[in-house]
């Protein structure tokens, strides 16, 4: 075969991946619009799920250049007050991922294997500028894996080195330190040398203030079961795929109007690796096991804004500061060595509450989380929590399982009198 017709070849295949793709994404908007709790309220985040995070059309939606992340640690506040748009690049697609699965490791973090996959798919992974956070070896290794694939990330890169100890002064200085180094780079890359003022970024705080404020009511709404979780999941995750106001907006609308879950399942507390659309495998699953997940601890769900940035220092000093310290102490990455305050939240989201107990999600190939599941289900048990882990990837073949085990584990809550 030669290298035209090779082309040929993979421009089909790409076309063929590219429709599977968006198969996907039209099964899972079916099941979301087909549900006795559907409301108009819910459109306007199914149609951003929809389209997905295309840099492109976000960037023409809320007017603004894009910076694409990988991870919730580089602050949003300091992109959005350099007149960029935070875009979190996600996916939840198994076909995307199986296009990337043979140029990749075989245990691969399923999530950015489909990032990869989009990537290679579309041929567009070279435009516009990425920072990228040194949370986890595969988003370290990420541009080195998108190379394979053509895009070149080499001059289109910022990273953001994380201290992987959180308590002491060195750590923090040195986040301190990063966060400036970011803002240095954002002047650079803004239009006309754009310098990030004070009054900028306290707008952006504060703006972002509003956004954690009215995710924290949707969180609310979850727990009193009048939100299901699949549509909290879905209003958390695309978050990035418009404008914090025109979210805050559309999210006033779902407070405004809540439709209650329904009735019947044991509430549970969901942890672990993150969950991406279309790939709602999971919450559908425990949805048909009896369960309700009533909160979570997931960074493309609850976590995807570390909470409000305060400040008491108005000064430019005071306010990197006081970014720097929400987005260092505030995060509950696994990655961090010093972790016994990420257990310790976890654990104590769960006292005071009538979770019947907590299920931890492990994508296969997401190591720190897989590591994670061991301690924390010691943790747990020693204080009477039940706890079940769960792994998967981006697969229907293993659902048959899932359900089975799911359901065991809503039948050992009602021997209890856990029931929801």
């Amino acid at each position: 075969m030669n290298s035209e017709e090779s082309l040929q070849r993979n421009e089909r295949i790409a076309k063929k991946t590219r429709e599977r793709a968006a198969s996907e994404v039209s099964k899972t908007l079916g099941l979301l619009r087909s549900r006795p709790d559907y409301s108009d309220g819910y459109e306007y985040f199914l149609k951003l799920a929809e389209e997905g995070a295309s840099g492109e059309a976000v960037s023409e939606r809320v007017g603004r250049p894009i910076l694409k992340l990988l991870c919730i640690q580089a602050p949003v506040e300091l992109i959005h007050a350099a007149g960029f748009h935070p875009l979190k690049i996600w996916s939840g697609s198994a076909s995307l991922g199986n296009f990337a699965a043979q140029g990749t490791p075989a245990l691969m973090c399923p999530m950015l294997r489909a990032v990869l996959g989009a990537l290679r798919s579309e041929n567009d992974g070279s435009e516009g500028r990425w920072i990228l956070p040194t949370t986890c070896d595969w988003v370290v290794k990420f541009p080195e894996m998108a190379s394979w694939f053509g895009p070149s990330f080499a001059s289109r890169v910022h990273w953001l080195e994380l201290p992987h100890i959180k308590e002491g002064d060195d750590g923090q200085k040195r986040w301190l330190e990063e966060v400036f180094r970011l803002k240095k780079f954002l002047e650079g890359a803004a239009r006309n040398g754009k310098k990030i003022d004070r009054k900028s970024l306290i707008r952006s705080v504060e703006l972002y203030q509003d956004a954690w404020r009215a995710l924290n009511r949707l969180a609310v709404l979850r727990r009193d079961g009048k939100l299901a979780s699949l549509w909290f999941m879905l209003i958390a995750g695309t978050f990035f795929l418009d404008s914090a106001e025109s979210w805050i907006a559309a999210a006033d609308r779902v407070l405004g109007a809540p439709s209650p879950d329904r009735a019947g399942r044991a509430r549970v507390f969901l942890a672990g690796s993150p969950i991406f659309f279309p790939n709602f495998k999971l919450p559908l699953l425990l949805e048909e096991a009896g369960l309700a997940v009533a909160g979570d601890d997931l960074c493309s769900s609850e976590r995807i804004l570390p909470g409000a940035v305060t400040y008491g220092d108005a000064s430019e000093f005071g306010l990197m500061s006081a970014l720097a310290q929400r987005y260092h102490m505030g995060c509950l990455c696994p990655t961090f060595i010093d972790n016994d305050r990420r257990i310790n939240n976890i654990r104590g989201r769960l006292n005071g509450d009538d979770f019947g107990g907590v299920v931890f999600h492990v994508l296969k190939g997401c190591h720190p989380y897989d590591i994670e599941s061991c301690g924390l289900e010691g943790s747990l048990k020693e204080h009477g929590l039940k706890f079940i882990r769960l792994e998967t990837d981006y697969a229907s073949e293993d659902s048959s399982n899932l359900l089975t085990r799911a359901e065991a584990f809503r039948n050992t809550m009602r021997s209890d009198g856990n029931d929801g």
